[in-house]
């Protein structure tokens, strides 16, 4: 006979039962976190069928970069409906030829590339925004703010300070704070602080009349310029002390205790004695040398960067050849040494080749391993005396979590990105501002030639005089040059002077991803995935309203001065104060963003609205998690627009507070 000391409670078809309750208490939710309503903002449509002001990467294009208007039209017919077998017919991507035969829907390639003719890139996941999912608020129950438009005042704020961070691309982050040193093309740091100073977006003399852009300008901007206010973000951590977020330059110490150690000659040793040779895990390591433990292997905070002065798509052959899909991927060039994240080129490579998530993961690593990152106060195991944390809101669980919501969020932006704005990258702005200053008439349309005239006379011309110094130094340089004879071979290929040559320089060689710019992956995922580690651990002291600051010494790199055969060195910063836990995660969001900014492949307003579009994703998941359980829960944490918000749940419910109110507004906040 079979006897057992307890059955659980409910069991077999009772909990069957509750399960499907619960699932089903779910789904409004699905749809129910805010009114998903986007409005767009008009420049599709605006100005011809050529649709030179948005966005058509990888389609063919004519000589002055307009679209071939049936494969655009064939594209957005098929995307909104759906439609995946009128896609593959489209004339991109395997459905081209680099050997022709030519014609309007397969132009030739007009640039010569290092072993020969490249290949065409394809769309990127352009029907993800379609699919459906079972965890979280619907791809559609979100929105975000119309994009500027091209003749708008923070239109021309975010050109001008992506031209500032191309010129300032290889400028070490301490100089960018100090305001010294040189930037490229014959201008200062200082020059370009003011330059930015006189945009008018910037310095508040013209904002607009528009909802979203009044909010952006008065919750980011502040002042833009001058010392540490020098490309930052939205948040307040983002822009305190060091730009570069500690969660991507420290690691963690070793503090196993004496004794665990062995020799190689097989005794005991304490952690000072002699032991192996390799800096590392088992080593005597502390913050400051950059490791990671994940497991018994580590991972090194120093990186694969690029090499100064290189940038790309700086003249008209490859930056048509780019549009066209023409694939210059892996034409990058790397420095021989690995360092700590230094410059924005550096930190551009780093978004070049990250997994996505790739610095949450760290970043949580850091958290769980590291002394002075305790897990958040209102969950079970925290408040326990008799159990610890693991399979619910332990090492596994947030560590799943943290890169999960990754897809979450890619889901919902992409939706915006393909379904909706189809916004124009920053190197097609640049390219306009050019066509413009070589000859108005080139557009073919009056309307579009007054928003590009609007759009440049927003520009600092010393900003814009740098930018096209730096391009004819890339250019005399470049592995990437213009086929000879292309204004005689090709009759109407732009003449583009040097001094009209204003064409963004990119940090990719092969420029933008082929997918619209608004939103942005990167911030919309960096939103997610922050924002659950937020929740997970604790962000306030014990008064629950003080922020926590950060447990250790703060870091910055010294590359030039440091030990460069290692990678450059962390330095103590001559500044400890106000530095907090939450702070840093904030900024680590901007880092990684932002970084996307300086490498040319986006805008502000991407990084702004998107990366709330990730927290908004990630509270949605994170408060249906917390209905599942059975006991109180309560997450804590500042928001990006620094409001505090708790998640709470008792017994089967939960809700989301904002401020002390209901969140039915906060979820819908940013569709207008």
């Amino acid at each position: 006979m079979t006897t057992t000391l307890g059955i659980p409670i409910p069991d077999c078809q009772a909990r069957a039962q509750q399960a499907a309750e619960r699932r089903a208490r779910l789904a409004p939710s699905a749809t129910q976190r805010g009114a998903g309503y986007t409005t767009v903002n008009g420049d599709e449509t605006a100005f011809g069928a050529g649709r030179l002001a948005n966005y058509h990467k990888a389609l063919p294009h004519d000589l002055l970069g307009r679209v071939h208007a049936p494969t655009y039209n064939a594209m957005v017919a098929a995307l909104t409906t759906g439609d995946s077998g009128s896609l593959e017919t489209l004339a991109i991507g395997a459905n081209r030829s680099n050997s022709g035969p030519f014609d309007d829907a397969n132009p030739p390639q007009y640039a010569i590339y290092p072993g020969g003719a490249p290949d065409y890139r394809k769309m990127t996941s352009p029907l993800t925004g379609l699919v459906g999912d079972t965890q979280g608020a619907d791809a559609g129950a979100f929105a975000i703010s119309p994009a500027p438009v091209i003749a708008s005042a923070e239109f021309a704020a975010e050109m001008a300070e992506l031209y500032a961070m191309a010129l300032c691309r290889d400028v070490p982050f301490t100089d960018l704070a100090a305001a010294t040193g040189n930037a490229s093309g014959g201008i200062t740091v200082q020059g370009v602080i003011d330059a930015l100073e006189n945009v008018p977006f910037l310095n508040g003399g013209a904002v607009g009349n528009l909802p979203a852009a009044a909010r952006r300008r008065y919750d980011t901007r502040g002042t833009i310029t001058g010392g540490n206010a020098l490309f930052r973000g939205s948040t307040r951590g983002s822009r305190h002390g060091h730009w570069t977020s500690q969660y991507l330059l420290t690691g963690n110490t070793n503090d196993r205790p004496a004794g665990s150690f062995v020799n190689l000659n097989g005794s005991n040793a304490p952690n000072n004695a002699a032991g192996p040779s390799f800096r590392g895990i088992f080593a005597e390591v502390g913050q400051n040398d950059g490791f990671v433990f994940y497991g018994t292997q580590i991972i090194d905070q120093r990186n694969i960067v690029a090499q100064p002065n290189v940038d790309y798509l700086t003249n008209w052959a490859a930056w048509l050849d780019s549009q066209n899909g023409v694939n210059a991927n892996n034409f990058d060039v790397f420095l021989g040494r690995r360092r700590f994240l230094t410059t924005p080129r550096d930190i551009a490579t780093y978004v070049h080749f990250d997994a996505l998530y790739q610095a949450y993961h760290v970043a949580c690593l850091i958290m769980l391993n590291g002394a002075g990152f305790p897990i958040e106060r209102g969950l079970p195991e925290t408040r326990s005396a008799t159990r610890s944390a693991f399979a619910s809101f332990g090492g596994p669980h947030v560590l799943s979590l943290v890169t999960e919501v990754a897809t979450r969020g890619l889901k919902a932006v992409w939706r915006q990105k393909w379904m909706h704005h189809r916004r124009m990258r920053p190197e097609v702005a640049g390219a306009l501002i050019t066509l413009h200053a070589d000859n108005p008439g080139h557009f073919g349309n009056g309307d579009l030639a007054d928003a590009v005239n609007a759009l440049t006379a927003q520009i600092p011309a010393s900003l814009l005089q740098a930018v096209a110094a730096r391009n004819a130094s890339a250019n005399a340089a470049s592995a990437i040059q213009p086929k000879p004879n292309l204004t005689t071979d090709f009759p109407g290929f732009p003449d583009i002077q040097e001094a009209n040559n204003y064409l963004l320089p990119m940090a990719f060689p092969e420029g933008s991803p082929t997918h619209p710019a608004y939103g942005a992956g990167h911030a919309t995922v960096a939103g997610a995935c922050v924002t659950v580690l937020k929740a997970f651990f604790e962000m306030f002291e014990a008064d629950g309203v003080t922020e926590r600051a950060w447990p250790w010494t703060v870091f910055t790199p010294d590359f030039a001065a440091g030990n460069q055969n290692e990678g450059g060195e962390l330095k103590p910063s001559a500044d400890q104060a106000g530095y907090t836990v939450q702070g840093e995660l904030d900024k680590l969001a901007m880092n990684i963003a932002n970084a996307r900014n300086m490498a040319g492949v986006h805008f502000y307003t991407d990084y702004f609205e998107s990366i709330r579009l990730g927290e908004r994703i990630a509270v949605s998941i994170l408060e249906e998690q917390l209905s599942l359980y059975d006991e109180p829960i309560s997450m804590s944490f500042t928001t990006f627009d620094g409001e505090p918000i708790r998640i709470v749940a008792n017994g089967g419910t939960s809700r989301v507070l904002v401020d002390g109110t209901r969140s039915e507004d906060w979820y819908g906040r940013y569709g207008n």
